[in-house]
C-alpha cells in the first residue's frame, strides 16, 4: 500500500534534505531563545519542514529535479576543483571522472563501470 502513495513522488533530494536540517536547526534554537524571537524562529522552521514535505511528496519531479539542480549548482560552484585536472562523465554510468590537463586526445577508463571513451584534455 505505501509503494502505491509514494510512486511517482519526488522523495527525498539533496534541497528537502537541506531545509529539513534548516528546519531542525532552527527548532533548536527557537528552544534556547527569548520568548518574542522563539515565536518567530518556531514559524519558520514549521514553514521550512512544510516546503521540505511538500517536496518530498509532491508529483512534479520535472519541476522538484529543476529546483535541486539549480540548488546544487549554487553549491557547487562554491567547491573548488584541481586546478590541473579535466572532469568528464562517463557516457553509461555518468560518474565523474578526472583526467590530468593537457594530454591531448586521451582513452579514460571509468573506474566504476569500465566503460572506455575517448576525450580531449
Amino acid at each position: 500500500m505505501m509503494n502505491d502513495f509514494n510512486s511517482g513522488r519526488n522523495g527525498t533530494d539533496a534541497l528537502s534534505a537541506f531545509l529539513t536540517a534548516a528546519a531542525l536547526v532552527i527548532a533548536v534554537a527557537a528552544s534556547v531563545s527569548a520568548a518574542a524571537i522563539r515565536l518567530i524562529l518556531t514559524l519558520v522552521a514549521i514553514i521550512l519542514a512544510g516546503i521540505a514535505l511538500f517536496r518530498i511528496f509532491s508529483r512534479n519531479t520535472a519541476r522538484r529535479r529543476y529546483e535541486n539542480d539549480v540548488f546544487l549548482s549554487v553549491f557547487r560552484k562554491s567547491e573548488k576543483k584541481d586546478a590541473g585536472f579535466r572532469y568528464f562523465r562517463c557516457p553509461e554510468c555518468k560518474t565523474e571522472c578526472r583526467v590530468p590537463k593537457g594530454k591531448g586526445k586521451i582513452k579514460i577508463t571509468c573506474p566504476k563501470c569500465g566503460h572506455q571513451f575517448i576525450k580531449r584534455t
